[in-house]
């Protein structure tokens, strides 16, 4: 340090002065002078005898000596003073690295309290996993027997009408009747089946799926309104069948006549057509087209057609 580089400068000086002296005392005494170097220092002493300078070397000895041993002891202290400071600077870090190693432990357990939080919102959030799922699927289980339920119900409302349209003529008035029937439960189903999806969103139906609909003719028609813009499907019954056929052809919905309705059915004989339409007073209505310029009525984007064999006796 800054300190002690000149006090070993200063010791030094002094153990080189003390040496001299101890080496001019043994010239002295043995061959009663001193050096040569050291003639300058008896001219101080104006001539004394050798006694008075043996006295006085003895004590610039003792004073040297003394020196040495204050300087020593001096030595000593700042050694101390050195170590103390040291041994200060060694406690104060141990205490910083103790505060961290507190500071660390307190982290720790802090972390290790959030990670078992954490562990008990997952066990619970597990537990309330496996309920919603044991509800969905009770839910699911429901729902499978109401539509499991409405297709019984509506294959007996099909057997019935079936089995009431047997008992009519083929070309009975009452068959429009049945008819008039038969659509108005169509539309209730459709009606019914689109609020189902609305309500659990929808999602595309895969192949072979089955549902309440599919049992009734038309309906699986009458669910969108698919096709192309340029082009128009007829849906059109003949006879008692339930079962339509489908044609399309190539005209906006609003632009086809009758006469395209004849030409693409393409029956030999006469027959009368009737057409689904839409009535301000009377609702759904089975409308009758004779003229073959006369544009016939759509219905949700399609036409749908009843063809009966036109006999004079009934007209």
């Amino acid at each position: 340090t800054a300190w002690e580089d000149p006090l070993s400068e200063t010791l030094e000086k002094e153990v080189q002065e003390t040496r001299r002296m101890v080496s001019a005392l043994q010239a002295l005494l043995l061959h009663g002078s001193l050096p040569e170097d050291e003639q300058d220092v008896s001219l101080t002493l104006d001539q004394c005898n050798a006694e008075q300078q043996l006295v006085v070397i003895r004590s610039r000895l003792d004073q040297s000596m003394e020196e040495a041993q204050e300087l020593k002891l001096l030595a000593y202290q700042l050694t101390f003073y050195w170590f103390v400071n040291m041994q200060d600077a060694q406690q104060q870090r141990l205490c910083t690295q103790e505060a961290s190693i507190l500071q660390m432990k307190q982290e720790l357990l802090r972390a290790s309290m959030t990670k078992d939080e954490l562990n008990n919102q997952n066990v619970q959030n597990i537990k309330e996993t496996g309920q919603k799922d044991r509800l969905l699927q009770q839910l699911k289980h429901k729902l499978e027997e109401s539509q499991t339920q409405q297709v019984q119900e509506v294959q007996l409302l099909r057997d019935a009408l079936r089995s009431l349209r047997n008992n009519f003529r083929d070309h009975d008035p009452q068959h429009h009747t049945l008819d008039t029937l038969e659509q108005g439960i169509v539309s209730l189903i459709d009606r019914l089946h689109s609020l189902n999806e609305r309500g659990r969103g929808k999602s595309p139906r895969r192949k072979g799926q089955h549902t309440d609909n599919d049992s009734w003719p038309c309906t699986k028609v009458c669910q969108s309104h698919s096709g192309s813009s340029a082009s128009t499907k007829i849906l059109y019954f003949t006879g008692k069948s339930p079962t339509p056929s489908m044609i399309n052809i190539l005209k906006r919905l609003g632009e086809v006549t009758l006469k395209d309705v004849k030409a693409a059915v393409d029956r030999e004989g006469n027959y009368r057509y009737h057409f689904k339409a839409l009535d301000p007073e009377f609702g759904t209505v089975k409308e009758e087209v004779f003229l073959d310029g006369a544009i016939v009525p759509g219905w949700e984007g399609k036409i749908v057609a009843w063809v009966e064999e036109d006999r004079g006796d009934e007209r």
